[in-house]
C-alpha cells in the first residue's frame, strides 16, 4: 500500500520536475498487485494530471516575466517574434502535441510547462492529458499483469502514436 502511495506522488512529482519514467515503479507496484492493475494504472494517471495541473499553472504564472523578457531583450537566442512563432504554432497543434507528449517517453513536464506558457486552453489540456496518461499507464500495467512481451509495449505505443497524429492530421485539414 504505502509503494502505491509512493508511485501516486512520484507521478505527480514526474510530471514536473523528476526525470526518471513513472513506468518502472508502476510495473513493481502492478507485479506485487496484480488484480488491482487498472485501478493502479489509473490513479497514477489522475495524480501525473495533477502534477501536469501545477507544471501548466507554472508555466502560464511565468508567461509575463518571458515576455519582459523577451520585450528588453534579455534572452539572447529567443527573440520576441520567434517567441510569437511558437506561440501560435501551439495554440494550432497544442492538442497534439499534449497528446503526445502524455503518452510518449517524451518528457511530460516540458509539455505540461509549455502548455501553459503558451496559454493553451485549461480544459482540453486536463482532457488530453488525462486521456494519453490513461492510455500509457493501461498499456503498461496490463502488459506486466499479463506478463507481456516489452517489444509489444513498444510497437504498440508507436502505433498509438502514429495513429493519434494521423488523426489529428486528417481532422486538421
Amino acid at each position: 500500500r504505502r509503494a502505491r502511495l509512493a508511485l501516486y506522488f512520484f507521478s505527480a512529482l514526474e510530471s514536473l520536475f523528476i526525470p526518471i519514467p513513472t513506468d518502472p515503479l508502476l510495473a513493481a507496484c502492478v507485479y506485487a498487485t496484480p488484480r488491482r492493475w487498472w485501478q493502479i494504472a489509473l490513479l497514477t494517471a489522475f495524480f501525473s494530471v495533477i502534477g501536469g495541473f501545477i507544471g501548466w499553472s507554472l508555466g502560464w504564472f511565468f508567461t509575463d516575466f518571458i515576455g519582459f523578457l523577451l520585450t528588453n531583450n534579455m534572452i539572447p537566442f529567443l527573440s520576441s517574434e520567434n517567441f510569437m512563432n511558437v506561440t501560435n504554432g501551439f495554440s494550432k497543434h497544442g492538442l497534439l502535441i499534449v497528446l503526445l507528449g502524455a503518452f510518449t517517453p517524451l518528457p511530460f513536464k516540458l509539455v505540461t510547462i509549455t502548455a501553459g506558457l503558451f496559454k493553451f486552453n485549461f480544459i482540453l489540456f486536463i482532457i488530453s492529458a488525462f486521456f494519453g496518461r490513461s492510455i500509457r499507464f493501461l498499456l503498461v500495467a496490463g502488459l506486466v499483469r499479463y506478463h507481456g512481451n516489452p517489444k509489444i509495449l513498444f510497437f504498440l505505443t508507436c502505433l498509438i502514436g502514429i495513429v493519434i497524429t494521423s488523426s489529428y492530421i486528417i481532422l486538421e485539414y
